[in-house]
């Protein structure tokens, strides 16, 4: 009887080993790539950048998002991301261009889901004539926050609300700016 016990145990032991180091395995680590593709709507909204983008002008649209990234950390990840931005209200347009240089800093990195913050920076041409924009060549900011899906196959999910910014920096008119709250959904690859 106490054989039988002892091989249960050792059995036991043995069956669960890898689902413990699996349990314990780091979702996101330091050198896994990332890419991906997440697509938004966003709407004008008169809050930002405090003291820019003072956005009277009713400007909706939808975008989309191609994304390549590292992680530097196991909490951060350096991305960069493309920008086109499909407007339809108040009239037609496009804009399009490059955040080149985005951060995402995740709270966990051993979790199913995590929640992060993320932030970015680059440039953005747009067809978009509205009294808030001085010019076709600006710059683009966004930040926000969001949750991410870590699965350890195949693409995961991203949600992220976020200030989307554009402006020319002073170098050109009046320079108000243009802020829009975005809601971006995506779907994410980590490679390890």
């Amino acid at each position: 009887m106490a054989d039988m016990r002892r091989t249960a145990a050792i059995f036991l032991l043995l069956a669960t080993a890898p689902a413990a180091a699996a349990a314990q395995e780091q979702r996101l680590a330091t050198g896994y790539w990332t890419r991906g593709m997440a697509a938004g709507w966003g709407n004008a909204w008169k809050h930002g950048l405090p003291g820019y983008g003072k956005t009277d002008t009713d400007i909706e649209f939808v975008a989309f998002h191609p994304q390549l990234g590292r992680f530097i950390t196991d909490h951060l990840e350096f991305y960069g991301e493309g920008t086109l931005l499909l407007y339809h209200k108040p009239s037609v347009a496009v804009g399009g261009g490059v955040a080149g240089l985005g951060g995402r800093y995740h709270l966990w990195k051993d979790r199913g889901w995590t929640p992060y913050f993320v932030g970015g920076a680059g440039l953005l041409w747009t067809s978009l004539d509205v009294p808030e924009i001085d010019r076709a060549f600006n710059f683009q900011l966004h930040y926000g926050a969001g949750i991410r899906q870590v699965t350890r196959r195949g693409p995961g999910l991203i949600l992220e609300f976020r200030n989307h910014h554009i402006s020319n920096a002073n170098t050109a008119g009046e320079n108000l700016g243009v802020n829009a709250a975005t809601v971006v959904a995506g779907v994410q690859w980590i490679l390890r």
